[in-house]
């Protein structure tokens, strides 16, 4: 669990990214490669990009573990484009450098050794991983990029909403199926503990494309407070709607039910929303689908949240 605290100052300065962060997006997209969740909305890219990786872009895959602890000077606050992101990772100063391959290595990550001479000083290898880091961009993430963009906003309007209509009590209230707004912390999922104190700092928001499950934060509770989280997705690619197969077995309607709770975990309010139906509707496929074993359903305060089980990503495959 990761428990973020808030003071009144805090609240007062609760802020939403301008648009999609290119930094956080390259993280999030090279864990999409290796990771299999999301296989109905991320499916298709994810067999298109692995085979156009970039041979400079397996580098900077040897930094990032597919599951843990990820540097944190990989992802410097406020860049716009990828070239500010870039310029900020090679300005990081050497110390922090170190740090956070020392953390890698604490985690019990097998830290490569060109990494550990970019720990060491050797401004070499830090220009080789800004080459990788542009690399990658440009073959993985760069032809997506407006759809990313268009997709975030849609999120950012819906926060924006929120806060105008609700102030950030109610903002921080429907964030993410996986954060609950205790006053005055701010509960979040998350593979680990950690206490993050705001301390008048205030909290910046980042919706991401091609983050998934987990919202997640720095390591370091002195860098520039963050919260990334995944977006809610309408659809990415067509693998997004149920085939044929799938259709005839539960129906159209449930079956796009199903392919929905595999884009994403969501409330059933989210659910309604994502596949054009009424909440009504919605709950009653969702009480189906739970009897049957192909989604699991849990209380999130007043929601239910609503989660695909091994058995129905089974069937998503096998139709």
């Amino acid at each position: 669990m990761l428990n973020v605290h808030f003071t009144e100052a805090d609240l007062a300065k609760v802020s939403i990214a301008e648009d999609a962060d290119p930094m956080w997006e390259l993280l999030m997209s090279s864990y999409r490669i290796r990771r299999p969740e999301g296989e109905p909305l991320f499916g298709r890219w994810r067999r298109g990009s692995r085979s156009a990786v970039p041979e400079s872009g397996r580098l900077l895959m040897s930094a990032v573990p597919p599951y843990g602890y990820c540097p944190d000077f990989l992802t410097p606050a406020g860049a716009r484009t990828i070239g500010e992101g870039v310029s900020a990772v090679l300005e990081t100063p050497e110390p922090t450098l170190a740090a956070d391959v020392a953390e890698l290595t604490a985690q019990g990550t097998r830290v490569p050794p060109w990494l550990r001479r970019l720990a060491d000083g050797e401004s070499r290898e830090l220009r080789r991983l800004g080459t990788a880091l542009h690399d990658y961009y440009r073959q993985c993430v760069a032809p997506d990029w407006a759809a990313m963009r268009h997709a975030v906003a849609r999120d950012r309007r819906r926060l924006q909403t929120n806060l105008d209509r609700g102030g950030p009590q109610l903002l921080l209230s429907t964030l993410h199926p996986d954060i609950t707004w205790t006053p005055p912390v701010l509960r979040v999922r998350f593979p680990i503990e950690q206490e993050l104190h705001l301390n008048g700092r205030g909290l910046r928001l980042i919706p991401a494309f091609f983050a998934h499950g987990m919202p997640t934060t720095y390591k370091d509770p002195g860098l520039p407070p963050a919260l990334v989280y995944s977006i809610s997705h309408a659809r990415f690619d067509k693998d997004a709607e149920p085939g044929p197969s799938l259709a005839a077995l539960l129906g159209q309607t449930r079956a796009r039910v199903l392919m929905t709770t595999a884009i994403t975990r969501c409330n059933t309010s989210e659910l309604a929303e994502l596949t054009g139906i009424s909440p009504a509707t919605a709950s009653q496929h969702a009480s189906v689908l739970r009897a049957s074993g192909l989604i699991t359903s849990a209380r999130s305060g007043k929601s239910q949240i609503h989660e695909i089980t091994p058995l129905g990503l089974a069937i998503i495959r096998a139709s």
